[in-house]
């Protein structure tokens, strides 16, 4: 006897699965075609519209780089809006109730996370586009961003670069205040990365309660408050967040790196002069960005720890006799969070003092005999040569920071 049902099955799978044709992809000129309304939109600062182009067009073919760049970078000023305006809300409203809508707050860091999620997924369809390419002038957006009511000089300048590059101030109306970018494919990747450190960040507020904090509302000066952990998980994930933010700094710097091109360069690399902030960068700087990449890497890893007493002679010299010969176990930290407790009844001025409130905050995060992460002999002796007065050093270092 013939196996009729598999045969069947097969055939009904086959059908299935030759039942319908993919749409066909939109060629290049059709995707322009399709993203020009949503980036004319963004150029002028019209976010709710540039969104709403860009949804119609990425309905049309989803690998619409221009249209997903474009539709992440207004939901982003709008997700950002947003939070701004309903925490204001929430702590004006604490200053009169003595406590924080807690569950108010949840709900709009939640939102903003949600948020977030949906822009990154739009940021990987920019970062799988070789050939992306979008032009915008940040400094030309006309928005209310101080939420005054209106557009005033603070909004119009709150972009516009400054100085120079040589130790001068650039004049008002100076067209070089307002450039325009050329963003590119290793920018989505920096874009990528600052929202997955934001992401991490997010989830670590969201992984506690914070009910005790209503005792600072009340007039009340508590010399110990223990701020619940209510979701080990979402500590947990906020580690794979920061770990996903690295990887996407180690790719846009190959990215950039690897660029021949030298054209209005949001970050440029140590060849390339045509970069509208005047901070020059050089192999120095890029060899540092991978070194604090692999630091961090080995901080979540545990395989070395941040030694208080580095920390403590990077803030002040005075503080170091106070701080423990212990280090902060970064990895632990996250991988088996607890309440975080603030307890600093009988504190006084010595190290044993200042050991004992160390270990109720940070938990099973505080070690001693730990590999010293080399991450804070970096920041110190960055900050000596500061110190010294090395300006360009201090520009480097604002470079730093800002690629992530």
């Amino acid at each position: 006897m013939k196996p009729v049902l598999p045969l069947a099955i097969l055939a009904l799978v086959v059908v299935a699965s030759c039942g319908g044709e993919p749409a066909p992809l939109r060629t290049p000129e059709q995707r322009g075609a399709d993203s020009r309304p949503a980036v004319t939109a963004l150029q002028a600062g019209r976010f709710d519209d540039a969104a709403r182009h860009a949804t119609t067009a990425l309905a049309l073919d989803p690998n619409n780089a221009q249209a997903a760049a474009v539709r992440a970078i207004a939901a982003y000023q709008v997700a950002g809006q947003t939070l701004v305006h309903e925490m204001g809300q929430i702590i004006e409203q604490a200053e009169g109730l003595d406590a924080l809508d807690h569950k108010a707050g949840r709900a709009a860091w939640q939102t903003f996370v949600d948020r977030l999620d949906a822009i990154d997924r739009d940021l990987a369809v920019v970062a799988a586009e070789p050939s992306f390419a979008l032009e915008l002038c940040i400094a030309c957006w006309d928005h209310d961003w101080n939420h005054s009511g209106g557009i005033d000089d603070r909004d119009r300048k709150m972009f516009e670069l400054e100085y120079d590059g040589v130790g001068g101030e650039l004049p008002d109306g100076d067209a070089r205040r307002r450039p325009t970018f050329r963003f590119d494919v290793g920018d989505a990747d920096w874009a990528r990365a600052m929202l997955a450190f934001q992401r991490a960040g997010v989830e670590l507020i969201l992984a506690y309660k914070w009910s005790e904090l209503d005792k600072l509302f009340r007039g009340r000066d508590p010399e110990r408050l223990v701020i619940h952990l209510d979701d080990a998980k979402r500590v947990q994930r906020a580690r794979d967040r920061i770990l996903a933010g690295v990887g996407f700094a180690d790719r846009c710097r190959e990215a950039y790196l690897a660029e021949t091109d030298d054209d209005r360069e949001w970050v440029p690399n140590p060849r390339q002069v045509n970069h509208p902030v005047p901070l020059a960068v050089d192999d120095q700087l890029y060899a540092t960005w991978a070194a604090v990449t692999r630091d961090v890497r080995h901080l979540l890893r545990g395989d070395e720890g941040i030694a208080m007493r580095e920390v403590a002679a990077l803030v002040d010299d005075d503080l170091v006799a106070f701080a423990p010969d212990a280090y902060i176990d970064v990895g632990r930290l996250l991988r088996e969070p607890s309440d975080i407790v603030f307890d600093v009844r009988g504190a006084d001025e010595s190290r044993a003092s200042a050991e004992r409130i160390l270990k109720a905050v940070l938990g099973k995060g505080y070690a001693t005999g730990m590999k010293p992460s080399p991450l804070v002999g970096r920041l110190h002796a960055m900050k000596g040569q500061l110190d010294r007065g090395e300006e360009t050093l201090e520009h480097k270092l604002r470079y730093l920071f800002w690629l992530n």
